[in-house]
C-alpha cells in the first residue's frame, strides 16, 4: 500500500505532466489570404497573441475568395459561422439582410472603441463604404488600388521622366513606347491586358458616371460617359494594336522579361515581383480623364452574432489592434496593400518606400478618391455580366455600345 504522502508526491507529479488546458477565448477568423499575404498575417497575428496572452486569433485559409463565400455562407446556413471573417460588400448585404451580421459601430463607439480623431483618419470613403443602414457594419481590412507598373528605363528611351497623368497622356506614350520588327511584328508592347472593369469603372466615374443610379437601381454604365470609356480602352487595342490581349501569357511575366513596357494591376502585385525585378519598375496611379476617382478593392471585416459575448470582444480586440497605424504599416511594407489611415503615410519606413518606388506616393493616394463598385445583391450576376460583355468587346465581337446595352439588359434579367 503506498502510504497518503506518497500517493500526494504520485498525484502531484501527474498533475505537473499533464498539459495545462488553454484558457484563452478563441476568434475564429476565417480568410483567402494567399501566401504573399497571408504569411505577414500569420506573423502579425502571432504578434498580437504575445502581447494579449488572453486570446488565441485561429486563423483558417479558405484557397480563394469564391470557396470563403461559399463556406461562410454555408456555415451560416447550420448556425456555425466563424466569430469573424473576410467579406466583401456584395457578400455582407446578403448576410446582413439575414441578421446575421454584429454592427461593429457599438464596438467603435464603445468605452473601448475609436476616437473620433482615429476615425477621422480613415479614408472617408473608406470607412462609409462600412455603413449599412447608417452605422458601421464592418470596417476595412484589405484595401488595394488599381496601378501602372511601367519599366523605368523603356520610358525615359521614349522621352517620359515619369508615368503619364491624363488617358491621352497615356495614349500618346503606348505610341512611343510601342517596338516592332521590320515586318511589323510586336517586339516590345506598350501595354496589356485587354479590356478591364476596374479601369472601365475608374474611367466611367472619371467622367462624372456610375455603374447604377442607386443600389440595385436601373443601370447607368452604359451611358455616352460609359461608351466613351470603354471606346478608348478598344481603340488602344483594335486601332493603335499598343496593347496586347494575349489571354494564353501571364502579362507579368512578359512584363519582367521586358516584352512590355507597362502594365496595370493591383498594387499588391509589386510583392511578388520583387524578387524577378531585374530592371527599375516604377508604380503609377491610373491616368484621369475630368477628374481624378478609382475603384477601391478589397475586403472588409465582419463579426457574427452567433459568437459568444467573451468571443466578441475578443474580436474587436483584435480587430482594433490591427487597424491601428503601427500594425497597418507594418501590414502595408509586407504585402503592398494600402494602409487605411493617412498618418501611416508620414512612417519613415513608409516614406522609404516611397523614395525607393517611383509613382508609389501618388498611386497610394488615389484613396483620397477612391469609389466602389455597387454592394446590392443585384450587382453579383450584374457584374459577372458586365465583365463577359466587356471581354466580347475586347474580343472585336462587339461595339462599345453593344456589349454594354447587352450587360444592361442582362443586368436587369438578372443573369
Amino acid at each position: 500500500m503506498y502510504s497518503r504522502l506518497t500517493l500526494l508526491v504520485i498525484v502531484l507529479a501527474f498533475l505537473a505532466g499533464c498539459p495545462k488546458p488553454d484558457s484563452r477565448v478563441v476568434v475564429k477568423f476565417w480568410h483567402a489570404l494567399g501566401d504573399e499575404s497571408g504569411k505577414p498575417l500569420t506573423a502579425m497575428v502571432a504578434e498580437f497573441e504575445s502581447t494579449h496572452k488572453n486570446i488565441r486569433i485561429e486563423l483558417v485559409g479558405m484557397g480563394s475568395y469564391d470557396a470563403l463565400a461559399q463556406k461562410l455562407m454555408g456555415a451560416v446556413a447550420v448556425k456555425s459561422p466563424p466569430t469573424i471573417a473576410q467579406m466583401y460588400e456584395n457578400w455582407t448585404t446578403q448576410l446582413h439582410e439575414n441578421g446575421k451580421l454584429e454592427f461593429l459601430e457599438d464596438f467603435v463607439r464603445g468605452p473601448d472603441g475609436l476616437s473620433e480623431e482615429e476615425l477621422s483618419d480613415i479614408y472617408p470613403a473608406v470607412l462609409e463604404n462600412n455603413r449599412w443602414d447608417g452605422k458601421l457594419l464592418t470596417l476595412p481590412f484589405n484595401k488595394s488600388v488599381p496601378v501602372y507598373y511601367y519599366n523605368v528605363e523603356m520610358l525615359a528611351a521614349a522621352g517620359y521622366d515619369e508615368f503619364p497623368g491624363t488617358w491621352p497622356e497615356f495614349r500618346k506614350m503606348c505610341k512611343g513606347t510601342m517596338k516592332r520588327d521590320a515586318a511589323g511584328k510586336p517586339l516590345v508592347w506598350a501595354t496589356a491586358g485587354g479590356t478591364d472593369i476596374w479601369v472601365f469603372g475608374s474611367m466611367l466615374f472619371q467622367r462624372g458616371g456610375r455603374f447604377l443610379d442607386r443600389e440595385d437601381g436601373q443601370p447607368e454604365f452604359n451611358s455616352q460617359m460609359g461608351i466613351k470609356a470603354l471606346e478608348f480602352q478598344l481603340e488602344l487595342v483594335h486601332k493603335d494594336k499598343v496593347q496586347n490581349t494575349d489571354v494564353g501569357r501571364n502579362p507579368v511575366e512578359d512584363f519582367l522579361v521586358e516584352r512590355i513596357a507597362s502594365l496595370r494591376g493591383s498594387s499588391t502585385w509589386r510583392a511578388g515581383m520583387l524578387e524577378e525585378e531585374s530592371f527599375p519598375v516604377g508604380m503609377a496611379r491610373v491616368p484621369t480623364w475630368d477628374r481624378p476617382a478609382a475603384i477601391v478593392y478589397g475586403t472588409n471585416v465582419g463579426m457574427f452574432r452567433n459568437a459568444r459575448p467573451e468571443e466578441k470582444r475578443a474580436a474587436w480586440t483584435f480587430i482594433k489592434w490591427f487597424l491601428a497605424p503601427e500594425q497597418q504599416t507594418d501590414w502595408s511594407l509586407g504585402t503592398w496593400y494600402v494602409p487605411i489611415s493617412r498618418r501611416c503615410l508620414e512612417d519613415p519606413r513608409i516614406q522609404e518606400r516611397f523614395e525607393n518606388t517611383p509613382g508609389l506616393r501618388e498611386a497610394y493616394g488615389q484613396m483620397e478618391h477612391a469609389v466602389f463598385e455597387p454592394k446590392g445583391l443585384k450587382w453579383l450576376a450584374g457584374r459577372k455580366a458586365l465583365v463577359e460583355e466587356l471581354e466580347a468587346a475586347m474580343l472585336g465581337q462587339k461595339t462599345a455600345k453593344q456589349a454594354l446595352d447587352d450587360a444592361a439588359r442582362r443586368y436587369a434579367e438578372g443573369r
